[in-house]
């Protein structure tokens, strides 16, 4: 793919990204255009997604970057092309992060990406979540267009620390997947879930997060 095929941000998603990633902005751009190059070329994400690779993807998981705690820890599962995980160590550069992926060209791919960003705060762990349970404990735990919530919390709620959070990535049947989701919840011992929007007055369409802790 030729340069000229990587998006500029529009002036409204310029704005969004000078304000979520700051000093960091050139690093995003940069990760931007891996994301639309060798991100296609490895099928990681579909050509059509390159128009809006800012706006829907980068963008849209930076968002949650302001609601991390400060200097803590994030275990994103099911990394792919390192959304959110990527887009969030990029906008939260004091966040340790541990990408876990289980598809060996994806982790070559991110590594290679987390190489030439010269991302310190990034680790990337070749797993299943399942697989990981007894090394990864994290202030929070990420997923985004993993699975239903039915199948993540089982697979995640391990690797949250007893004060931790689950922050999940959803869209507008968040509030049918937490239904469904009642018996896993209710297993896990975790209180009722928050459906949160974040960016309203940044992006033009918000990102949905639900929101999940242990009960005290």
């Amino acid at each position: 793919m030729e340069e000229q095929d990587v998006p500029l941000p529009t002036e409204a998603e310029t704005k969004a990204a000078t304000t979520l990633f700051g000093e960091q902005l050139p690093l995003a751009q940069r990760y931007v255009e891996h994301l639309c190059t060798t991100g296609i070329t490895h099928g990681l994400l579909g050509p059509r997604e390159v128009p809006r690779m800012w706006g829907r993807h980068v963008l849209n998981c930076a968002v949650l970057g302001p609601e991390l705690p400060a200097e803590g820890s994030v275990a994103d599962v099911g990394s792919g092309a390192g959304l959110p995980g990527i887009a969030l160590a990029l906008a939260r550069p004091d966040v340790d992060f541990t990408l876990i992926e289980p598809m060996e060209r994806r982790v070559d791919w991110l590594a290679e990406v987390v190489r030439d960003l010269g991302l310190e705060n990034v680790q990337v762990i070749r797993a299943r979540a399942e697989d990981v349970q007894d090394e990864v404990m994290a202030d929070v735990v990420t997923a985004r267009a993993v699975s239903s919530l039915k199948k993540l919390i089982p697979l995640t709620t391990p690797l949250m620390d007893e004060d931790g959070e689950l922050m999940f990535f959803k869209g507008r049947s968040a509030a049918e997947e937490i239904e469904a989701a009642a018996k896993q919840i209710k297993r896990a011992k975790l209180q009722a879930p928050k459906i949160q929007l974040l960016g309203e007055e940044l992006l033009e369409e918000p990102t949905t997060i639900v929101r999940l802790r242990r009960r005290g």
